[in-house]
């Protein structure tokens, strides 16, 4: 029976997985850190679904290294490192070869986007919560960041959303995260 099962639901994974390559993100707001946010429509975001949170690249280095290097050297500083916030992954970074006007910095998920975001944004250092804490930053404040999001209202979310969010983060590439 469970050989039954097994292949059953491999079955639906790899209808969930071809589903997630026609899924794109849709862009909804853009902000800078030094502003008082107001331009984050927060509420059209109170919905369940994925969350990708992408920074400008404001075309002072000429390769992707540099950018990186640069971007990673202030995201690590000392102040913030290990303070419950996403770390870099290697394997991500070394995905990225070209240096794009957007690069993909975040991918969550979450059953309330507005809630998980604004935890991303306003949350202090010394919270326990695991978020990016970008307004803690000051080596951030002067960084463009844009929120995009997919819609996903679903009643198997603990069970379909992990498995889309994996082939995003495969397909996309964001530089920090737990995973």
């Amino acid at each position: 029976m469970i050989t039954t099962i097994d292949k059953e639901i491999t079955k639906q994974l790899d209808l969930i997985k071809a589903f997630t390559n026609e899924l794109h993100f849709e862009q909804i707001c853009q902000f800078d850190l030094n502003e008082n946010l107001e331009n984050i429509p927060w509420n059209i975001l109170m919905h369940p679904g994925l969350y990708l949170i992408e920074v400008r690249n404001k075309q002072n280095f000429t390769f992707f290294e540099e950018w990186v290097n640069d971007f990673k050297f202030r995201w690590e500083n000392e102040n913030y490192f290990k303070k419950f916030t996403p770390n870099f992954k290697l394997k991500r970074i070394k995905a990225h070869n070209k240096l794009e006007e957007w690069i993909p910095l975040y991918i969550g998920k979450s059953k309330n986007i507005k809630s998980r975001l604004h935890g991303h944004i306003y949350k202090e250092l010394n919270k326990t919560t695991f978020a990016m804490k970008l307004l803690a930053r000051e080596n951030m404040k002067q960084e463009t960041f844009r929120i995009s999001v997919i819609n996903l209202e679903l009643t198997n979310y603990d069970a379909i959303i992990p498995v889309i969010e994996n082939q995003l983060r495969n397909r996309i590439n964001p530089l920090i995260g737990k995973q």
